[in-house]
């Protein structure tokens, strides 16, 4: 019998809200997937994934306009 994949997602995210979610996908495996495109998922290994959230945090992956209000003087 296939195991059920669990998905889990960030306590910041609200009931309804878009959100990512996480769920192990092996032992060395972590697989993502968006709430809104459940069946699109992507498998991971962990140190992969922490790169990806470290990118993300820093914001390499912000588009112009992002980058543009965060280098505004406050």
């Amino acid at each position: 019998m296939a195991e059920k994949t669990i998905w889990q997602k960030s306590s910041y995210s609200q009931e309804e809200g878009e959100c990512v979610e996480l769920a192990a996908a092996g032992p060395a495996a972590v697989a993502l997937r968006e709430s809104d495109h459940p069946g699109a998922v992507l498998t991971l290994r962990p140190t992969v994934l922490g790169a990806l959230l470290r990118g993300v945090k820093a914001g390499e992956f912000d588009g112009p306009a992002a980058r543009a209000r965060r280098s505004r003087p406050h």
